[in-house]
């Protein structure tokens, strides 16, 4: 396929050579005509996250965070970064719930930067600065560029032809001592971005936690495309036109944390974290107040009500959104919030 960023990945690729597999995903993600170079997010584009199902994922959010904010400043305004935040639809929800934090987005791309400018209340920026007490990374960690070793190899991507195409080199000795340890018989993606930008966050967080949310586990996921809300295969086939992720390794993520001197609590899922804030009450009462519309007539808002209450239990589905993974990070001296700690529990159960 002919786009801005395929032309790109080929001219660089004539001019070097083979590029990693990082290389690759930083041009057909990030680059002239990459797939984030405005906004992928919504229904009528590639794919929805939490926040665009149900704004009570905000809500909920906020309830998470304000524990974590009363632990740093009880009696300040605590400074918040979200990295990776789009089109801003999970700032608005946080910015309703907690007007008085300082909020600064984060984007790399100018069209996510364009829509995150018109919200009042926050700054804008194009990477992670101090100061900041709360970083929030919701799917940001499975997008940053990752690097592919197959056995005793580096995958690589050169041409053939008009064709991208996979190939191989012989690891260096950097990615030879990275990958040791998290070697298996298929793929390994070493997570080159994500382990650059916990460094990154440890050196910016002075004192303060950090939250990532994302899809993965113990072990990475395989590398695949997504585009039109449909899985995508051959991640060479439209760069630019697909978005390219894996499931994160987040056992990786947090040795990364404590090699940096920050805390890594326990990985909790969505599911568990939802309902340890309240999920289920907060859902009782949606059935009341349907139950109530219909009683007083409204048939139009009992229906509107019942729709948005169903779409909401994607939020705890572990066959959907509940199978998010949570991360909290810290520095030495702060505290588990309590809903991790309950969260925590019901993983284990």
């Amino acid at each position: 396929m002919q786009t801005a960023a395929a032309d790109a990945i080929r001219a660089r690729i004539k001019a070097e050579g083979p590029i990693g597999f990082d290389v690759f995903m930083e041009l057909a993600l990030y680059g002239p005509g990459g797939f984030y170079e405005r906004p992928p997010v919504g229904a009528d584009r590639d794919f929805v996250t939490s926040p665009h199902v149900h704004p009570a994922f905000g809500r909920f959010l906020a309830r998470a965070l304000e524990p974590l904010r009363d632990a740093i400043a009880p009696d300040d305004g605590v400074r918040l970064t979200e990295v990776g935040a789009g089109d801003g639809t999970l700032a608005r929800q946080l910015l309703e719930a907690m007007p008085a934090i300082r909020y600064t987005a984060v984007d790399v791309s100018m069209g996510a930067r364009a829509a995150l400018e018109a919200i009042d209340g926050i700054e804008v920026a194009d990477q992670l600065r101090r100061p900041v007490d709360l970083v929030l990374a919701h799917e940001l960690l499975d997008n940053l560029p990752f690097r592919l070793v197959r056995g005793d190899a580096e995958v690589t991507v050169d041409t053939h032809g008009d064709a991208l195409v996979e190939t191989t080199r012989p690891l260096d000795p950097t990615l030879d001592e990275l990958v040791d340890g998290h070697r298996s018989d298929g793929d390994v993606v070493v997570p080159t971005g994500a382990l650059s930008f916990i460094d990154r966050v440890a050196t910016t967080l002075d004192r303060g936690y950090a939250l990532f949310i994302d899809y993965g586990g113990d072990a990475s996921g395989p590398v695949h495309g997504y585009t039109r809300h449909q899985p995508v295969e051959d991640v060479l086939g439209a760069p630019g036109a697909v978005d390219i992720t894996a499931g994160v390794d987040f056992g990786w993520i947090a040795d990364a944390a404590r090699t940096n001197g920050l805390q890594a609590f326990p990985l909790v899922n969505q599911t568990d974290v939802l309902l340890a804030l309240g999920f289920e009450s907060w859902l009782r009462d949606e059935l009341a107040t349907q139950h109530e519309q219909l009683t007083r007539g409204a048939g139009i808002d009992a229906v509107r009500t019942w729709s948005m209450r169903s779409r909401a239990t994607m939020l705890v589905d572990p066959a959907a959104l509940g199978r998010m993974r949570w991360l909290l990070i810290a520095t030495q001296d702060l505290p588990a919030p309590p809903w991790l700690t309950t969260a925590t529990d019901r993983t284990t159960d």
